[in-house]
């Protein structure tokens, strides 16, 4: 039996990125999107990746937030706006195979195991769905290709932002001192 090629796509700092897309003056700044800094609560949701290279983690408190990165900008969220993204992305997706399952909306496991014979390998497909979610949505994705999705999800997060890896069955072990906790699981 032939191995499955299973996608994990993840849009990377996915709230930040479409902020961004709406805030141009955001995009050269350290910011986040979360919370009310005046009244002084909430977490961050996201980071874009000049926060995040000082420090701030998704989930830290507002103050935390500020303390290891003073210049942080904080946005406050607008769900309906990420909503449409990710509905958007997911158009794109169903154009490649049926059987994908959402994960939260930003990200999203796709068999394409039978679309392979049509649309080209499993890295093909994934360089495909990178260059359309770039330029017809102006964001950027990780995305992760193996033959099941727990190694699918270790690919696109492995590199980050804009990458493509392969997890195939002897590349992990390659790349396994990064994820040691994999061999408990297998």
């Amino acid at each position: 039996m032939a191995d499955r090629t299973v996608l994990h796509v993840d849009m990377n700092c996915f709230y930040a990125s479409v902020e961004m897309l709406h805030r141009p003056q955001m995009r050269h700044v350290p910011m986040a999107v979360g919370g009310d800094p005046q009244a002084r609560h909430g977490i961050v949701l996201t980071a874009n990746y000049l926060a995040k290279r000082q420090g701030v983690k998704n989930g830290m408190a507002l103050w935390q937030a500020r303390q290891v990165c003073p210049a942080i900008q904080f946005v406050p969220p607008r769900m309906d706006l990420y909503l449409r993204f990710s509905r958007m992305a997911h158009q794109i997706y169903q154009e490649y195979t049926d059987l994908w399952e959402p994960y939260g909306c930003d990200e999203v496991w796709m068999d394409v195991s039978g679309s392979c014979s049509l649309m080209g390998d499993g890295l093909t497909i994934a360089q495909d769905i990178s260059r359309r979610i770039k330029s017809e949505l102006g964001l950027t994705v990780s995305i992760g290709v193996s033959y099941n999705k727990i190694f699918a999800k270790l690919g696109s997060d492995y590199k980050k932002p804009d990458a493509i890896t392969t997890m195939g069955r002897e590349e992990y072990r390659t790349r396994l001192g990064r994820f040691r906790w994999v061999i408990f699981y297998m």
